[in-house]
């Protein structure tokens, strides 16, 4: 998929400030529109008076003639033009700044939810782009029922865990591949989260505690998630190989399902069924 230029970008945002701008009445704004007003939408200086920047400037920007956007503006824009969510995230993103981190657990929809029962007793869990483990379904539970101090918090990430969890390393019947290849996804991630505080934390706390970590990261290979097979170990499973795929969740670009599957009727959809009854 071609990459927007920084030109294209800025036209980008230019035009959907215009569309957002045309869309918000006088009334929604609390301005009260005399009887001669023609204009739909909002004027461009009431935008820029509600947002708090030039009239000149804000002119600027929507005709994709300004470099650079402070995040504070941005959300004054997103304020003035009343967007809501997920126009606000678009806004950001066309600026080049990141989402806001959440403040609370990332949230996952029913929907999502539903999934993750549906593909039962196959393994469905729920992460983020930094590899947080956000939900789970129930085969999942049980799997990790024998994991002593489940972690919680920033430390329930498969990264995290994939280092310095002694019960995953166990599981793994490749931990050095898994390991490299875990440390491989996240640094395909790190040109997109660069302004995502949680991204910083992370990366700062595995390269401070971890040396097999640091080396994997400061070889700078990445890797995009492909569809492909991993070998487990578990006491209820018995050594079993998974496929394993990503479903990305389109309404919340941040999350993505992972599904970890076996052939019907296989050995190892059969220690699936099991491991869900116990």
């Amino acid at each position: 998929m071609p990459v927007p230029t920084a030109d294209a970008r800025r036209r980008e945002l230019g035009d959907f400030l215009r569309s957002r701008r045309g869309r918000v009445t006088p009334r929604e704004a609390g301005i009260v529109p005399g009887p001669r007003r023609r204009t739909p939408g909002l004027r461009r200086e009431e935008v820029a008076a509600a947002a708090g920047v030039s009239l000149t400037w804000y002119t600027w920007l929507e005709q994709g003639r300004v470099n650079g956007v402070s995040r504070q503006v941005l959300d004054s824009l997103a304020r003035a033009l009343r967007l809501d969510e997920p126009e606000h995230r678009h806004l950001l993103e066309l600026a080049g700044e990141p989402a806001a981190e959440p403040s609370g657990p990332v949230p996952v929809t029913r929907e999502v939810r539903d999934l993750l029962a549906m593909v039962e007793p196959n393994l469905g869990h729920v992460v983020t782009r930094c590899l947080d483990l956000v939900a789970w379904n129930a085969p999942v539970d049980a799997l990790l029922r024998d994991m002593p101090d489940r972690p919680s918090g920033e430390d329930l990430n498969i990264v995290w865990m994939m280092f310095h969890n002694a019960w995953m390393r166990d599981r793994f019947a490749d931990w050095d591949a898994e390991a490299r290849w875990l440390t491989a996804l996240l640094r395909n991630e790190a040109g997109r989260q660069a302004g995502n505080p949680r991204f910083q934390r992370l990366v700062a706390r595995l390269t401070a505690t971890s040396p097999r970590f640091r080396a994997f990261w400061e070889s700078h290979d990445i890797v995009p998630f492909t569809p492909s097979e991993r070998r487990l170990r578990h006491p209820a499973l018995g050594e079993v190989t998974l496929r394993y795929m990503k479903i990305n969740v389109e309404n919340d670009p941040d999350l993505s399902v992972l599904v970890h599957y076996a052939p019907p009727g296989s050995p190892a959809a059969e220690a699936l069924a099991r491991l869900s009854r116990a």
